[in-house]
């Protein structure tokens, strides 16, 4: 009896955690400055997020972590994703995704963000925290 009762826990802390995701699936329209500038409207999907020009990214999973990801002044789970391959593509009006010559944005977190949605874009091989220095903060609307 425990251990159905310790599996029906597991799936449902990862069913859970798989709802979490898709809630960032779908079209998101720019809603900050930077986001209307560099990327415009975004997709994301569950491999991929396609930016307003067209250019994709592949994404991975990679965890979540619980914290003030980007500055925020709350603390939100936020939606870890490794980029493959890493890039730095140009998107709107020639600005870069990053920004940073180089060395190519590794990772993204996904955050909700007052019904929202905030991008938020890391460089380096460590997985990100919340403490980390991100290159890029992109905000977006439903």
């Amino acid at each position: 009896m425990k251990t159905r009762m310790m599996l029906a826990a597991l799936v449902a802390c990862g069913l859970a955690q798989g709802a979490a995701a898709a809630d960032f699936d779908g079209e998101w329209d720019a809603l900050s400055n930077t986001a209307t500038s560099i990327t415009g409207n975004i997709e994301i999907a569950a491999k991929t997020i396609q930016f307003q020009n067209g250019t994709k990214l592949g994404i991975a999973p990679a965890g979540s972590a619980e914290g003030n990801w980007g500055g925020q002044s709350a603390s939100v789970e936020g939606e870890i994703f490794k980029l493959a391959p890493p890039a730095d593509p140009e998107l709107l009006n020639g600005n870069k995704f990053c920004g940073m010559p180089g060395n190519p944005a590794t990772f993204v977190v996904l955050t909700p963000l007052d019904g929202g949605l905030s991008l938020i874009v890391y460089t380096g091989d460590a997985t990100p925290t919340p403490n980390s220095d991100p290159c890029a903060i992109y905000n977006y609307a439903r």
